[in-house]
């Protein structure tokens, strides 16, 4: 099929409405993918998820021994006094040591951390385990030295060995301190990729986190226990430090190693995808210059690459047998998978250091960690300062290995604790690729904590445990240590524990080592700070005590009073800088609180997603508040945009407007109540600057109010943005005298607010702010007197009133409640005088969640200052509570704990007219709209044709209904207390209502029966009855109910629901699975379409045809099934291909003829345009174009309800009605159509509309009309004249519950009634589980033959960001509808239906050919018989326009054109001398030269010969056998032939038509074919091309691309040597094979027909006259970078993927080399089977 004609530039889309501006960015994604070690590759040799599991547990243990090992380090303590004692280090140089090992230990962590997301974590495991080794033996050579009195050095001792042995051991501590750092990232950087992206991920890290410091426990007990000196008398001594480092050395070696293979990411490639999606939905791959300079760079224009494919095969490059070709098979895809890792992970670590929230981050980090770092290092030498040296102990009173062993245990606890609890209280993540979420018990969940809180609640607790020190109440007291030592393990491992946790969930896994390692560098910097601190202070005590006399051991130690001073001292002075600490660490955490729910807030992302992909060409301001872009689905997006777009167009009409009156000269307000984030006074003044009158004192003011904490930070953001800053004039910052000053209080003051997700602010409480899709909030106590509650002053750490002033913008801090407050604020803000100003007020659904009251207040309020308008959006219940998307909606802000108040007293369109005109706008005048009515409004009041059009070209788009459905239950409002001259009323009614037309209600009952789980629940699949005869059953008819593919939970499925009926005497309760209670079981054969939805299922009799659907709404497929019943088994069922769609469709509407094989198509959305026409299948010629004829022509539209009632011989007729047109409106047809099919090949459809019946006045027929003419609905025939309509959306209004199912009724004289309403009521509700009403979008109906019950299958729909709802179960209408009556039948005893299973359908063609072009009376079975074959004649067309034939080749099948304008050639060229003269006798040329008729390019049974083009005409006069395809004159090895360039004065005679422009504008070549009685040989072109007739006739033979397969092409080869007219003719057995297996189509050219020849169809000629003559132009309609680089006379060289995939096939087959043949050949042969598979499924 041929490409679209490509969308126009950014720059050919007018600019003159901010509604929409389209651009066009591309997109890297696609490019990054394609540099995966292939998917296929990929998945052919991926783990099984049982191995993955096993792979990732083996690796967990492998990180735990790590993690139990790698802490060596942190008994620094045990060892640090005897460094002291020993080897006489001074306290400088044992805190050296310690922070020479912390700077080891965090210094490198970024490197290595880079090292380990690129190369993985065994190779740095590895690395850690030399570290070690080298670290540890250093350190315990220098020590043995030093303590036995040598040195290393070779000179005599002195201070410069000193220095030196101190040199070595500050290296053997920074080898430690790497090998910690190399071992502890590895492991953990194992724990998070595998198990980062799951709902226990805090767990996952916390686990090897506390391992680690569970490392310094075990090491420091058994090296208290084990490797301790031992003296004569038999008593233990100090620490053997000497044996203890060899220790170490050792096992670290081995656990290293042990590591080397043990540390595996799995399916690392999957999170590398992933990444690369987020990127692309980020909009950071957009411009990418790396992947624009190597992969999606233009490719070279013609004749860049000499080499052809056909020279790359015969050099070998593409041949299996070459050895060269099997290097590097596997390698390329390696190298480009590292690549592409290489990129994506690079691109992350930009990502991470320029989010400025990081650096916040890291820097609270190392305020948080220093102190405790400190504390942990000194431990032995604060121990022993506890008590003065005179006093005596039997043992040691307390000792430094206990102290480690609590820290270790209370860090260990406490990181398990965090990480348990994080997973179970804390909100689940917006975005970072796949998230698992949380249980439905834990969704359900009201409370929420997170991970901030925790980090706040741990750092205070570090504080506490040093406060405790430094205080005094533990000096001479050394069993109360504990207390200080269990407060700083609780808090440094909590912090510890917590951080990277926190890492993962903000930033990803996939380059998780190298950003913890950026984070954990900052420790480092910590520990040093506070370490010199101890030590300079503890240093001067000690050197005050030698000055006083105090030497020896008693002065290194700092005893008695000198050092209790000296501890105090530093203690106190670390003291108050760990307050400040902790004082940044509180509000630290504030801000990343506020941060977090500002970054990941739903509607703020959402309105940041439309402003970067409607409006790209003009300034953006929502990123200065969403710092991290998130696209958000098509529905949110188009929604949203509306919105904005509402608003917009009313404030815009507020600022243009021409005041007339009193009320000329008035300066403008515009009030944003309840603001939050929204950039609205930003956008109105580059969008609007005149009627703005930008930078005049008199201009336009926008006032932003909200809640004071909120207001204050929003100040603060435009204060830091100059775009923000830059268009305000005269800006004046209020100094107010602050509220709270203290951490604490600005603590507590932060812990009264609940922060959502919502930016724009409401006044539901005094401490709830929220609108669209908040997240779930901190739960508070709820007060007992609510209304009190409601009314209470909010909790602030702002000031309140104005906060910031300026010529053109003010913003106000105020609760809403406040009006006396808010008045005057708005006063001072204009000057002092509101009766010289006009004021717009703007509540965007902001207070409907305040108490109803209090918003009714506000409304009443802003009435009473003067001239003033008000706008308000926010939500309806049009339909009631009980409506599915009501209910949804109402659900969930009530989970959230954010009800909106306002929709229960004010549900209606109606009930908001009368709240604002009881409030003081009753005098003006007061509109409403619902948005689906704002949508479609005949005045073009907000939006018009052409701007809706436009919508579509930003993204596709195809959820109507759930658009129609969020916009029926949002109104906006427009009140102004003035009314306007000439201003238009508009009435307002509820919802339309069939009751209007007296037409009766007939309640229905409805079985409803369950199904377990998910199971059943898909939309916009579609549904089929079955039959099948059970032997078990004797002659009954076993009935079995289909629900084919559509979209699940999760994706579009690739299966289908079968249902049973429930065997007779089943109850509801009775035991057993669904398939007990079920009779006959169902199967398919092999083969089937491939996953879709939105396609059509028609039940043709003895088969159901399944036709076209889409993918994606860009990706519509063309591909039709019939499902039949095969010969083998009443119970098996097999899909078989049948004729293709002329063009891919989806939402198009079919309908059987009668009771023939024959159907029906109309409408129907292509890749890019609606489908005009209306098809007619035959089974045997495939889809056939009607012709459509008369003066009533329907609109083209998708989504219409098409019905067939009737059938008199070979005429049918029926109902057509509604639809969605191009211009984004549900159309107002409704026809009644008739089919005549009296000749097959050339079906004739009429129309006529349709009279709906009518009272007086037309509103009947009007109210008839609007119901009948929906989107999305089923038409579903009953009887001759009966049909029932049933779901889908009307225009304007949401549709009434009653009104979703009618029955109607077509008279004979045109005119249609609604007879019945049918309204379902449950048969059996009493069971709590019933699921309530259905909601009638993209289910499944069917009618069963044998009692008329109505089933419905799946359908729900996406209810905008609030939840999906699907209708459970299956429901069955038990109705004696017409068709039943008919039949005689009456209702019958609910049986109930049961889910049977759910079969999966395998993509592709059945491995056993169906004979498809067998004539009726064709000879299937008889191999000596011949078989005629069924040529189909190629349609012959006349054009009206270039858009008639730019869709024809969209459609992408050849037709024949008629009636076009070529000039004077036609009339001229039949005269060999004329051509000849006008071309040059003496001109050469290059001309085939054959003996036989028949060409054939692959044997070449002819001879290239130049010759004079005169002796070539002579010579095909005589009837010679010649053929010429002119090449360029110029350069005929180079450049293609251009009959203008190269036969000059010939091409003079020569046009192109008007019609053919899109050939003009794409030309690749033109070519003057002249030839004698020879046939051309059978081959492609990979070009368009039309194929002009000029002189003489042509025999042309077609066969669609699908048919190359048996037609004798080699593999590279764009010709065959089959000669067609021969062999598909004959009685061959291979003549019989083609007759069977291909599609042929026949055209016969005469002068001026000019035949459109798509590409890659196969085709061949043979003249029917003398001579002939034409000219043939290419024309690329594929985009640029499709077509392979290089040269391409011919225009037949095949496409780059073709040849990149040869190339990758060669690759593949030689990596099978080393195999066993038989092996070799089966794996080939299923690869084999798989390609085709995909290709026959793909469509």
């Amino acid at each position: 099929m041929a490409s679209p004609t490509p969308a126009p530039r950014p720059d050919q889309i007018s600019a003159s409405t901010p509604l929409l501006q389209s651009d066009s960015t591309s997109s890297c994604a696609s490019s990054i993918r394609s540099l995966s070690p292939s998917r296929r590759r990929r998945h052919n040799g991926r783990t099984s998820p049982a191995a993955a599991a096993s792979a990732r547990n083996l690796s967990f243990a492998s990180a735990l021994l790590s993690s139990l090992c790698a802490g060596s380090i942190t008994i620094f303590s045990m060892y640090g006094h005897i460094f002291q004692e020993r080897l006489h280090y001074t306290q400088f140089e044992v805190n050296g040591l310690s922070s020479a090992a912390s700077f080891a230990t965090y210094m490198p962590v970024p490197l290595l951390g880079y090292m380990c997301d690129r190369v993985g974590p065994g190779p740095l495991s590895f690395v850690s385990a030399l570290f070690f080794a080298a670290g540890y033996g250093l350190a315990a050579g220098v020590y043995k030295r030093e303590a036995d009195g040598a040195t290393l050095g070779n000179g005599a001792d002195g201070e410069d060995t000193g220095r030196l042995a101190y040199a070595a051991m500050i290296t053997a501590f920074v080898f430690i301190g790497v090998g910690t750092c190399s071992m502890y990232m590895s492991a953990v950087a194992t724990c998070a990729k595998n198990f980062g992206r799951g709902k226990h991920r805090g767990l996952a890290l916390a686990v090897p986190i506390a391992a680690f410091g569970l490392s310094g426990m075990w090491q420091s007990q058994l090296g208290s226990r084990v490797f301790y000196e031992r003296f004569a008398d038999g008593t233990k001594g100090d620490l053997d430090v000497f044996h203890f480092f060899i220790f170490l050395g050792v096992l670290l070696f081995v656990v290293g190693c042990l590591g080397t293979f043990g540390l595996k990411i799995v399916d690392e490639e999957d999170l590398i995808d992933e990444a690369v999606e987020e990127l692309e939905r980020s909009g950071y791959l957009d411009g990418s210059t790396f992947l624009q300079g190597s992969w999606t760079a233009d490719r070279p224009g013609y004749g860049a690459i000499e080499q052809s494919p056909l020279d790359m095969e015969s050099a070998g490059i593409l041949d299996p047998s070459k050895p060269d070709n099997d290097s590097d098979s596997e390698e390329e895809d390696d190298d480009n998978a590292r690549i592409k890792k290489t990129w994506v992970l690079n691109a992350e670590t930009r990502r991470f250091l320029t989010d400025h929230t990081m650096w916040c981050f890291a820097l609270g980090f190392f305020l948080m960690i220093g102190p405790g770092e400190a504390f942990i290092n000194n431990l032995g030498t604060v121990i022993k300062t506890l008590y003065p040296p005179h006093l005596k102990f039997v043992g040691e009173p307390t000792s430094a290995a206990t102290h480690v062993s609590i820290v270790g245990i209370t860090s260990t606890l406490v990181r398990l604790l965090t990480g348990s609890l994080t997973d179970l209280l804390a909100p689940s993540p917006q975005a970072r690729h796949v998230q698992i979420t949380s249980s439905g018990t834990l969704a359900r969940k009201r409370f929420s904590l997170s991970r901030v809180s925790f980090l706040l609640f741990f750092a205070v607790t570090l504080s506490v445990g040093l406060a405790t020190l430094a205080s005094g109440w533990i000096q001479n007291h050394g069993e109360r240590f504990w207390v200080a030592s269990g407060l700083v393990g609780a808090g440094y491992g909590a912090v510890f524990s917590l951080t990277p946790i926190i890492i993962t969930v903000i930033w990803g896994v996939e380059n998780f080592a190298t950003n913890w390692g950026i984070v954990a560098m900052f420790p480092a910097l910590g520990a040093t700070f506070w370490g010199l601190v101890y030590s300079a202070v503890y240093q001067s005590g000690v050197e005050k005590a030698a000055s006083n006399g105090q030497g020896g051991e008693e002065a290194q130690f700092c005893y008695g009073s000198i050092v209790k001073l000296a501890t105090n001292c530093a203690l106190h002075q670390a003291r108050q800088l760990t307050n400040w600490a902790s004082t940044f660490s509180f509000s630290f955490a504030i801000l990343t609180h506020h941060l977090s729910s500002h970054t990941n807030n739903s509607s703020i992302v959402s309105k940041r997603s439309v402003e970067k992909l409607y409006y790209p060409n003009e300034p953006h301001f929502f990123r200065f508040f969403v710092k991290k872009f998130q696209r958000r689905a098509p529905l949110i997006n188009r929604g949203y945009h509306f919105r904005l777009h509402v608003i917009d167009v009313l404030v815009r009409n507020f600022l243009q407007e021409q005041r007339t009156g009193e009320a000329k000269g008035k300066r403008k307000v515009v009030v944003n109540l309840g603001c939050g984030s929204d950039v609205l006074p930003w956008q109105c003044l580059t969008r609007y600057p005149d009627a703005c009158r930008s930078g005049e004192k008199d201009g336009a003011k926008f006032v932003d109010v909200d809640f004071p904490d909120l207001i204050e930070r929003k100040k603060r953001t435009v204060l830091e943005t100059p775009e923000l800053l830059g268009p305000l004039t005269n800006v004046v910052i209020p100094e107010f005298a602050p509220v709270l000053s203290t951490p604490a209080a600005t603590a507590a003051a932060a812990a009264t607010t609940t922060t959502t997700t919502e930016p724009k602010t409401t006044a539901a409480t005094a401490s709830s702010t929220s609108t669209e899709a908040p997240q779930k909030p901190k739960k508070s106590p709820k007060p007992k007197d609510k209304s009190k509650a409601a009314r209470a002053p909010a909790p602030t750490t702002a000031p309140t009133g104005i906060v910031l002033a300026s010529d053109q913008y003010v913003q106000i801090g105020c609760d809403l409640r406040d009006l006396a407050t808010l008045q005057d604020s708005l006063t001072r803000a204009v000057g002092g005088d509101l009766s010289s100003c006009t004021f717009l007020f703007v509540a965007e659904v902001s207070i409907t969640y305040m108490e109803t009251p209090g918003a009714d207040a506000v409304i009443e309020w802003a009435s009473s200052l003067g001239d003033s308008e008000f706008v308000l959006l926010e939500q309806l219940l049009p339909s009631g509570p009980t409506h599915p998307f009501a209910s949804t909606m109402l659900s969930h802000f009530h989970k959230l704990n954010t009800p909106i108040k306002s929709v229960d007293v004010y549900p209606t369109v109606a009930s908001q007219v009368e709240r604002f005109r009881s409030r003081g706008w009753g005098s003006g005048d007061v509109r409403v709209w619902t948005l689906w009515e704002a949508w479609a409004d005949a005045e073009d009041t907000f939006v018009n044709a052409a701007e809706r059009r436009r919508l579509d070209e930003v993204e596709p788009f195809d959820e109507w209904e759930e658009f129609a459905l969020f916009a029926s239950h949002y109104c906006v409002v427009r009140a102004r207390t003035v009314a306007r001259d000439g201003q238009s009323k508009k009435k307002e009614r509820g919802i339309p209502n069939g009751r209007e037309l007296g037409v009766s209600v007939e309640k229905v009952k409805v079985r409803w029966d369950d199904v377990p789980g998910q199971r059943g629940q898909r939309r916009f699949a579609a549904g089929a009855v079955l039959t099948s005869s059970s032997s078990s059953l004797g002659k009954k008819e076993e009935v079995k109910l289909l629900n084919v593919m559509g979209l699940g939970t999760k994706s579009r499925l690739q299966n289908c629901d079968v249902y049973g009926r429930k065997k007779v005497g089943d109850a509801d309760e009775a035991d057993g699975t669904d398939e007990e209670k079920t009779a006959v079981p169902f199967t398919f054969r092999e083969g089937g379409p491939s996953t879709r939805m939105c396609h059509s299922l028609t039940d043709l009799g003895t088969a159901q045809l399944l036709v076209g659907g889409r993918a994606s709404p860009s990706t519509p497929l063309k591909d039709c099934w019939l499902l039949e019943k095969t010969n083998d088994s009443e119970c098996e069922w097999a899909w078989k291909r049948t004729s293709d769609l002329p063009i891919p469709l989806y939402r198009h509407s079919v309908t059987r003829l009668g009771k023939t094989d024959m159907a029906l198509l109309a409408g129907g959305r292509g890749v890019a345009d609606i489908f005009p026409d209306w098809l007619l299948y035959e089974p045997k010629l495939g889809w056939i174009r009607c012709e459509i004829a008369g003066d009533v022509k329907p609109t083209s539209v998708y989504g219409a309800t098409l019905a067939c009632l009737r059938q008199e011989s070979d005429t049918f007729s029926g109902v057509f009605a509604g639809g969605l047109s191009d211009d984004g409106l549900i159309a107002d047809q409704l026809l009644a159509w008739n089919l005549d099919v009296s000749d097959s090949s050339k079906p004739v459809v009429t129309f006529v509309p349709l009279q709906v019946k009518s009272g007086d006045d037309g509103r009947e027929e009007a109210l008839s009309r609007l119901l009948l003419t929906r989107f999305g609905a089923s038409c579903l025939p009953q009887s001759r004249t009966d049909f029932l309509i049933f779901g889908g959306v009307i225009k304007d209004h949401l549709l009434d519950m009653e009104d979703e199912i009618l029955l109607c009724s077509l008279k004979g004289d045109g005119e249609l009634i609604i007879t019945r309403r049918l309204v379902p009521e449950a048969a059996n509700a009493v069971s709590p589980s019933h699921p309530g009403p259905l909601l009638l979008v993209g289910t499944s109906p069917v009618v069963t033959p044998d009692d008329g019950s109505l089933m419905i299958m799946g359908g729900g729909a996406t209810c905008f960001s609030m939840g999906t709802f699907w209708n459970k179960g299956i429901s069955t209408l038990e109705l004696a509808l017409p068709a039943a009556v008919e039949n005689g039948a009456l209702p019958i005893p609910a049986h109930g239906w049961a889910h049977e299973k759910t079969v999966d359908i395998i993509p592709g063609e059945p491995r056993s050919l169906p004979l498809r072009n067998q004539a009726p009376n064709g000879a299937e079975g008889n191999v000596n018989g011949s078989v005629s074959v069924r040529i189909q004649p190629i349609p012959r067309v006349r054009l009206e326009n270039a858009e008639d034939f730019a869709r024809i080749v969209r459609e992408g099948r050849p037709v024949v054109l008629e009636g076009l304008n070529l000039g004077d050639c036609v009339s001229q060229w039949g005269n060999g001398d004329y051509v000849a003269k006008k071309v040059g006798t003496d001109h050469k040329v290059v001309i085939h030269e054959s003996t036989t008729p028949a060409m054939d390019f692959t044997t070449k049974n002819f001879r290239y010969v130049t010759t004079e083009f005169g002796d070539f005409m002579r010579r095909i006069e005589k009837g010679d056998r010649l053929y010429l395809r002119a090449l360029s004159t110029d350069k005929p090895t180079e450049k293609p032939a251009v009959l203008s360039d190269d036969f000059p004065s010939l091409a003079t005679d020569f046009v192109l038509p008007p019609e053919l422009a899109l050939v003009g504008e794409r030309l690749f070549s033109s070519v003057l074919r002249v030839s004698g009685p020879v046939n051309m040989w059978l081959h492609y072109d990979v070009m368009a091309n039309v194929y002009c007739q000029i002189g003489g006739s042509k025999r042309m033979i077609l066969f669609p691309p699908s048919d190359v397969e048996h037609l004798g092409f080699a593999p590279g080869a764009s010709s065959s040597s089959i000669d067609v007219f021969s062999t598909l003719f004959g009685e061959s057995s291979g003549s019989r094979y083609l007759a069977q297996v291909t599609h042929p189509h026949e055209a016969v050219m005469t002068p001026g027909d000019v035949l459109f020849l798509p590409p890659l169809w196969l085709h061949t000629a043979t003249p029917t006259s003398d001579s002939s003559i034409a000219v043939n132009v290419f024309f690329r309609d594929l985009e640029g970078g499709c077509y392979a680089a290089g040269k391409d006379v011919y225009g037949n060289r095949d496409l780059a993927a073709y040849e990149k995939g040869r190339m990758d096939l060669t690759r593949i087959a030689n990596s099978f080399q080393k195999l066993p043949a038989e092996a070799r050949e089966f794996y080939l042969l299923r690869l084999a089977d798989e390609l085709r598979r995909k290709a026959k499924g793909a469509q």
